[in-house]
């Protein structure tokens, strides 16, 4: 029998924000995610994929897109998007209307932006 997750301890993880994006999320919005997917944990036995450090808080749309993805083969996958979205006729007609401008930057998850804006040298997360 799993351990009864503590979802409002979940939610307030980061301030009641989805540790990936960074929205805003309420409670009832919020997916809790397994940061080790739980289908993976065959690999890592003496991990207890119930436990505080593992859960995150997340919305539905991250939740539903990492699904059981690890969050580096995630960021790998999202980094994809620009170059998928480049082949859609909509995105491109938006890009050329100057609708659309794209930024080339890193996947950088939300937990991880708090990790680096602590000032004391302690991280917020470490995973």
């Amino acid at each position: 029998m799993g351990m009864k997750i503590n979802r409002q301890l979940i939610h307030q993880k980061f301030g009641g924000h989805c540790a990936y994006c960074g929205r805003e999320i309420t409670i009832k919005q919020m997916q809790v995610d397994h940061f080790w997917p739980q289908f993976l944990s065959h690999f890592q036995p003496d991990l207890d994929k119930d436990r505080e450090e593992n859960l995150m808080p997340s919305c539905a749309k991250c939740n539903n897109h990492k699904h059981g993805m690890r969050p580096e083969t995630w960021r790998k996958e999202l980094e994809l998007q620009i170059s998928r979205l480049k082949k859609n006729a909509q995105f491109d007609r938006a890009l050329r209307f100057g609708q659309l401008e794209i930024t080339e930057r890193p996947v950088v998850f939300y937990f991880e932006t708090l990790e680096r804006e602590t000032t004391s040298g302690v991280a917020v997360r470490n995973q």
